[in-house]
């Protein structure tokens, strides 16, 4: 008598290991995703605490080179913070419309420089500067606002705190230049969440 030669089959998957795998990736997914977002929130944070703070340094430079601080001469409301839109920023910059005469920075240094912004959508963008062709621009943070800067433009070294900072009962701080963001809430005056220099 023959034997007739076993055929062997492939080994497959049930459908049960299959999903039992599947469930077990989304648990795996589950917990990865607050501990991604904790950390891209804290990235964010701490793009814009390096930015305020280059923003900082930037104005110190300007100042050390002009003894000046880069605003029109007959502002002098040191109390209404400044944004860091085309009014600072062409300064800061060095934008062809600055070296011209009676321009705030005649000698068109580039005090400031960033990464391009990216696109944030409704005419915003986020995380550097959006350059003109004439050399000006926009400093965004990276939750597709601008910066707040406060200087001493009465030259008494020291400026006024921001109404929204709690963290004691001082009117005054004893600094030259602050720069703060609104944070991922865009709220100013909230402070909750706001990045600041001092």
């Amino acid at each position: 008598m023959k034997m007739s030669p076993s055929i062997s089959r492939p080994r497959a998957f049930t459908l049960l290991e299959l999903l039992v795998v599947i469930a077990i990736i989304g648990v795996l997914a589950g917990l990865m995703f607050p501990a991604t977002t904790g950390a891209l929130r804290k990235a964010e944070r701490a793009h814009a605490e390096n930015t305020a703070y280059n923003l900082k340094n930037a104005i110190s430079a300007y100042f050390t080179e002009y003894r000046k601080y880069p605003v029109d001469p007959s502002n002098n409301n040191e109390a209404t913070p400044l944004r860091t839109d085309r009014q600072l920023m062409d300064v800061l910059l060095g934008a062809d419309s600055q070296k011209e005469s009676g321009g705030l920075n005649p000698r068109g240094i580039a005090f400031y420089t960033d990464k391009a912004a990216k696109p944030a959508g409704d005419s915003k963008y986020r995380k550097g500067v959006r350059l003109e062709p004439d050399g000006g621009g926009e400093l965004w943070d990276p939750y597709a606002d601008y910066y707040y800067v406060r200087m001493d433009l009465d030259y008494n070294n020291r400026v006024e705190k921001p109404m929204w900072d709690e963290t004691n009962d001082a009117q005054m701080l004893p600094e030259s230049i602050l720069v703060w963001s609104a944070g991922k809430d865009n709220e100013e005056s909230t402070g909750k969440d706001n990045i600041k220099t001092w």
